[in-house]
């Protein structure tokens, strides 16, 4: 079949992703929509707002025909490895698919050129990160004063290396670029991002507010009245279904956190994939002074420091992700996390893809035992994950756990 493939978090899902989503139908012509979504954890570091099942549904009731799940693992890993793992798990389908993504400058030419500049000069690149990482820069400011530092070298248009570096200075650019590094057998087309930037407070002039800022509202309002207030911005269906849950909003997850860091060494909060370059004493201390999630955030976020990476540090500590545990490139199964009748269609003609390359998980009870070491291993990881995530909201950790839970049907 012809798919769409979308990698995104829906957290929760509003009105410009459902234009990302018809665009997408709309400019690939395509039979079905499959979406890679994060699971109950995001990129940014934190539990998304609603659960990962009630999130799927967002998506089938706004456009997609299947969800998949990607792994916790690498939805809290830095923007390369959560691209990666999203369009290894669309490629993986082994359907005709092209990789649609929001994209601020919508410029293909310059995202492909940048792209091919990257992998063609990786080890250069990778080598000028570490020295400016070494002379005290975080390492997005240190990988894009190294891009511009060749672009500059191998480009003799002012202009065009100035269009180029623009690239990246934005959020969805960034990961649209990422996407296409990654990508293998996909084609990648860009859908202009419209409405608020990334994280932007509510603001009336806008046609399209941010996730973020839909989140920051409803965090400093009481459900009802937030609720109420974000209709405009959000389909009905979100509304009606966080109406009905349990949202993950502010400081829910503070006390766990502190005991999961206190309770390990700072060599052992070093060894997280975030972690190193004394993180684990800074984040200890913090731990230990600070009284919210964002203050312990703040106490070691520095020049150095990206709020993302300590946030996503916080969240491997408290899920137990450790380098030497979980050195995984790619995610070793397909989820399935919810689908209506077309991505019924689209799940039988996977499934008779002779050269398959991933097991299909619809019921872990049933198939669980037929996977490997590696994949075992990352699935107990993911359900682990739920477990914490339903025990920090409340909710029974036996009827939500992903033992129970069924993928969604619409």
């Amino acid at each position: 079949m012809k798919v769409a493939g979308i990698v995104a978090e829906f957290n929760p899902l509003h009105n410009g992703h459902e234009y990302i989503i018809s665009e997408a139908r709309r400019l690939t012509g395509c039979e079905s929509v499959c979406i890679a979504m994060s699971g109950n954890y995001v990129q940014r570091g934190e539990p998304a707002i609603a659960d990962k099942w009630s999130r799927a549904e967002m998506a089938l009731r706004a456009g997609a025909d299947l969800v998949i799940e990607i792994p916790a693992l690498f939805c809290l890993g830095n923007a390369s490895q959560y691209a990666n793992a999203g369009v290894k798990l669309l490629e993986s389908i082994k359907q005709d698919i092209s990789i649609c993504c929001g994209s601020e400058s919508n410029d293909n030419d310059g995202l492909r050129l940048l792209a091919q500049l990257i992998k063609d000069n990786k080890g250069a690149i990778e080598d000028r990160i570490r020295e400016q990482i070494k002379e005290g820069l975080s390492y997005p400011a240190a990988r894009e004063s190294a891009v511009t530092e060749l672009l500059k070298l191998q480009l003799n248009d002012s202009k065009l290396v100035d269009d180029v570096i623009q690239i990246l200075n934005n959020p969805n650019d960034i990961l649209a670029l990422e996407y296409a590094m990654a990508s293998k057998t996909s084609e990648l087309v860009l859908i202009e991002r419209k409405g608020a930037g990334y994280s932007e407070d509510i603001s009336e002039s806008c046609e399209y507010q941010s996730a973020g800022g839909i989140r920051k509202l409803l965090s400093e309002t009481s459900s009802e009245s937030g609720l109420e207030i974000i209709k405009d911005y959000v389909p009905d269906s979100t509304i009606d279904i966080l109406s009905n849950k349990n949202l993950s909003l502010g400081n829910s997850m503070m006390e766990i956190l502190r005991h999961a860091i206190m309770s390990k060494s700072a060599d052992v909060i070093d060894d997280c994939p975030s972690g190193g370059e004394g993180l684990g004493n800074l984040l200890k201390e913090a731990a230990r002074s600070c009284d919210s999630w964002e203050d312990i955030i703040m106490h070691c976020k520095s020049k150095r420091y990206t709020y993302t990476r300590i946030s996503r540090l916080c969240m491997q500590v408290l899920l137990d992700i450790y380098r030497k545990d979980y050195p995984f490139e790619r995610p070793e199964y397909i989820r399935v996390l919810g689908f209506n009748d077309n991505g019924r269609k689209l799940l039988s003609c996977v499934k008779k893809e002779d050269s398959l390359d991933l097991p299909i998980i619809t019921n872990i009870n049933k198939e669980a035992e037929l996977l490997d070491e590696k994949a075992l291993k990352m699935l107990e990881l993911d359900v682990r994950a739920t477990d914490v995530y339903n025990l920090v909201l409340g909710l029974d950790v036996v009827d939500n756990s992903d033992y129970k839970n069924r993928p969604i049907f619409i």
